[in-house]
């Protein structure tokens, strides 16, 4: 008895991964991934006592979100955020305690500053409210930035500011993509559970590993 052989063509919608069951099916895979990589930021920064795993779980997150971005192959989620965690830990509260204390103390100047009256006063508040929009910029690299490069903490710092005044126009496409998510939020609360971490680390990563390509810090990756 002749076996009888069926031929399934592009349009028979089988395994069709570039028509819309495709774009469904990838779509699906980078939420489950998202919030997967969500729910693994919010437990290992608890393991940490919250103080001191928040900046290695941040760390973390950012590793595993620049291997996806780059599309390094298949990525064993857990294991590699927990050796990015783990192998990363003191460099990523060095590097995030740092930034911290320099944002309150931009902040801490600028309020004590605008609420003086002296010579100077006004002039001494535009120059706080250049660093702070600097500082602000540079928050938005400093995450993807950290898992990129290597070096000592003042040069990475002054490397990342000069970086992210060099890339407004990156800057302004996370701005937008950032607000948008949180107005997402905002009307979906569960949503932000389970995708507030991920999806910053996505989007900030994204437009930033364009900024270190076309900055030609990091080569393109192939086509």
């Amino acid at each position: 008895m002749a076996r009888s052989h069926k031929t399934y063509k592009k349009g028979d919608g089988l395994m069709d991964e570039s028509g819309l069951r495709g774009y469904a099916l990838r779509l699906c895979d980078w939420l489950v991934r998202l919030a997967a990589l969500n729910g693994l930021w919010l437990v290992f920064s608890l393991l940490g006592g919250v103080i001191v795993g928040f900046f290695p779980a941040m760390y973390a997150m950012f590793a595993v979100m620049k291997r996806w971005c780059l599309k390094e192959g298949d990525v064993p989620l857990v294991r590699t955020f927990f050796q990015e965690w783990k192998g990363a830990f003191w460099r990523a509260n060095i590097v995030g305690f740092t930034v911290a204390l320099v944002g309150a103390i931009l902040v801490v100047d600028y309020l004590i500053v605008f609420n003086l009256d002296f010579p100077g006063a006004a002039a001494a508040a535009v120059l706080l409210m250049l660093c702070l929009f600097v500082y602000g910029l540079g928050a938005l690299f400093i995450g993807p930035a950290l898992v990129v490069f290597d070096g000592a903490l003042i040069p990475f710092l002054k490397n990342v500011a000069l970086l992210a005044i060099a890339s407004i126009r990156y800057a302004v496409f996370m701005s937008v993509f950032l607000c948008l998510a949180a107005l997402l939020f905002v009307l979906v609360p569960p949503a932000g559970f389970c995708f507030a971490g991920s999806l910053f680390a996505w989007i900030t990563t994204h437009f930033s590993l364009k900024a270190f390509q076309r900055a030609r810090l990091l080569p393109h990756p192939a086509r």
